[in-house]
């Protein structure tokens, strides 16, 4: 047992050695990112990323709506204009960013290192057919 938690521990402190040196991710999910020509600097403020980009460097060019915060297509008041999604089995319009939760983080379904996420944050709680870009 002690020898099988020794070489776990070791394994664990190269991986953590060599992270430096893994080179930057690539951007897998957001191919429009990779095209503008957006690099870790946009996003990440560094080309030595250690945290995850916050909302605010999102909103440095997806901002709309008052507060600086996104809500997708906004109308002459500034609220989030409703679109027509799927919801078990009929039809409902919502706007997808306008949350009733207040501002959810834009990485909780927008990815751009990864896949998005297998299930969107408003399922857990709806059924919603919702595809993310």
């Amino acid at each position: 047992m002690k020898r099988t938690f020794s070489i776990f521990l070791m394994l664990f402190a190269l991986v953590l050695m060599a992270a430096p040196f893994a080179g930057a991710q690539q951007i897998v999910s957001t191919k429009k990112h990779a095209g503008a020509g957006v690099t870790c600097v946009n996003c990440h403020g560094t080309n030595t990323p250690k945290e995850m980009a916050s909302t605010e460097a999102c909103l440095t060019c997806h901002k709309s709506g008052n507060g600086g915060y996104y809500y997708g297509k906004v109308d002459a008041k500034g609220d989030g204009v409703e679109k027509e999604y799927m919801e078990s089995g009929r039809i409902r319009k919502m706007a997808i960013h306008d949350s009733h939760q207040g501002q959810v983080r834009c990485t909780v379904c927008h990815a751009v290192h990864k896949e998005p996420p297998a299930k969107m944050h408003c399922n857990w709680c709806h059924t919603v057919d919702v595809k993310v870009p």
